[in-house]
């Protein structure tokens, strides 16, 4: 008898605090979605460069900052983009994508998989660097040492500058990882993503330590964060005359 009663005490906790989680706000078009439309007759990459959740008195909002790099005429442009709100969905998706490209094309091929920035136009693309031989052990075979080459950007490639502030190098190996994940549809965290080793990504120890801003941030709402995994008891719906945003042009990249 009171194991029955537990049981239902347990059962009214978890609907009450599942009654409290408020929907989200949601928009009509994402912003990536529209700065795509606008960089329709360019080459471009979004790269996702913060994110944060805002609390309303009745909703959840989830909101991307970005920046969009283009190439024109030999030069390498970054556009700053502001916050904007985006879908809880498009949230979560992205969770694990800080400081990766999020949407990109070049060549006139348009990719929404998320990539290490530069990996999918400069990274192996002789017009910015070629791939040199790293000083290793002498008795290792010759295969073992193609694995060793690592990626050196040309002083006259545009991208060379935006290298230069990441200080990132980049392996043969680890490229030719990225082209096996991209080729299946996946997006690359590093080839020691499986084993929870990430080399790019939110999860890095390279974002962690570059961006504690945001961490701190995510430390300080951690409630917020749990809304992703939690489901709203009521449908945002409700809200969509005051809730849903259809995101303006703002001219990005005119």
């Amino acid at each position: 008898m009171k194991k029955g009663i537990y049981l239902l005490l347990a059962s009214l906790v978890l609907i009450g605090c599942s009654s409290n989680v408020k929907p989200a706000k949601t928009i009509s078009i994402e912003p990536s979605e529209e700065i795509s439309r606008d960089y329709k007759f360019k080459d471009f990459s979004i790269v996702l460069d913060d994110m944060k959740i805002e609390e309303e008195p009745n909703l959840m909002v989830y909101q991307h900052k970005y920046k969009v790099l283009t190439l024109l005429k030999d030069s390498l442009h970054v556009k700053k983009i502001p916050w904007k709100t985006v879908n809880k969905k498009y949230f979560k998706d992205h969770e694990n994508d800080l400081g990766m490209e999020i949407v990109s094309k070049h060549n006139g091929k348009l990719s929404k998989v998320a990539q290490p920035v530069g990996f999918g136009w400069a990274i192996g693309n002789k017009k910015h660097g070629e791939w040199e031989a790293v000083q290793g052990d002498s008795t290792k075979t010759a295969s073992n040492k193609s694995s060793e080459r690592r990626w050196r950007t040309h002083s006259t490639s545009p991208f060379l500058w935006y290298w230069l502030l990441s200080r990132r190098s980049t392996s043969r190996n680890d490229y030719n990882g990225y082209q096996r994940s991209y080729s299946s549809g996946k997006s690359y965290y590093g080839s020691n993503a499986s084993s929870g080793n990430y080399n790019y990504g939110t999860r890095s120890n390279y974002e962690k330590s570059t961006r504690s801003s945001f961490f701190s941030r995510k430390t300080q709402n951690s409630g917020r964060w749990n809304s992703l995994s939690n489901k709203s008891s009521r449908s945002s719906s409700r809200y969509s005359s005051g809730s849903s945003t259809r995101s303006r042009s703002g001219g990005y990249g005119k």
